[in-house]
């Protein structure tokens, strides 16, 4: 099943680039920064849970380039995770990092005149989970067992920011939708984090 959802994802990304290269688009590199946390519910003995940061480098479109109203998908990899302590009554802290490919289909809307302008922009979003570590308090760094995860996240992108000229700064709210954890119990996880990050258009 999750060798499915790989092969699913390929092919999403692969038909992004595809017609993003078919069509009249502005193309652009965004470095930027993600704080992040997880929630958890239902988890018995839970931990203490904190943000943590993490990098955020994707390829941005605006498709037309030139309208007051564009489509602007992305194409992300990011770091998602937390900080935890205490979890399930034991001591020490732990920070777990969760590397993802997110592919947002956001709608921006453009506002203002000549090299300066506003922008919101919104949307749905699909991640893949590609690999994911766990640091402990003595500074010990573990591979995360991705048998206890679902690969697939669905989740949206909420922000906006300022373009001058081809260089554009935003903040967002990044929200996970689903539940990532994949146990047969009720326990549940979902990633949120806020976003900044600059963009240089092509």
């Amino acid at each position: 099943m999750k060798k499915y959802s790989m092969i699913k994802t390929i092919v999403l990304l692969s038909s992004c680039l595809f017609f993003m290269t078919s069509v009249k688009a502005q193309v652009g590199f965004r470095a930027g920064v993600l704080i992040s946390k997880q929630d958890f519910k239902n988890l018995e003995n839970g931990g203490d849970v904190e943000s943590k940061l993490g990098a955020d480098l994707a390829l941005v479109f605006d498709i037309p380039s030139d309208n007051a109203v564009t489509f602007s998908p992305e194409i992300h990899w990011l770091q998602k995770g937390t900080k935890i302590s205490n979890i399930n009554g034991s001591v020490g802290e732990s920070s777990r990092t969760f590397n993802y490919l997110e592919i947002p289909l956001m709608v921006k809307f453009h506002f203002g005149e000549g090299d300066t302008k506003f922008f919101l922009m919104g949307g749905p979003s699909l991640g893949y989970l590609l690999n994911g570590t766990d640091k402990d308090h003595d500074g010990q760094t573990n591979d995360i067992d991705l048998d206890f995860y679902k690969r697939t996240e669905f989740g949206a992108h909420i922000g906006g920011g300022i373009a001058v000229g081809p260089v554009r700064f935003d903040l967002r709210y990044v929200l996970g939708l689903s539940n990532i954890f994949d146990d047969d119990t009720e326990v549940t996880i979902t990633n949120r984090g806020y976003g900044a990050g600059i963009a240089f258009m092509f």
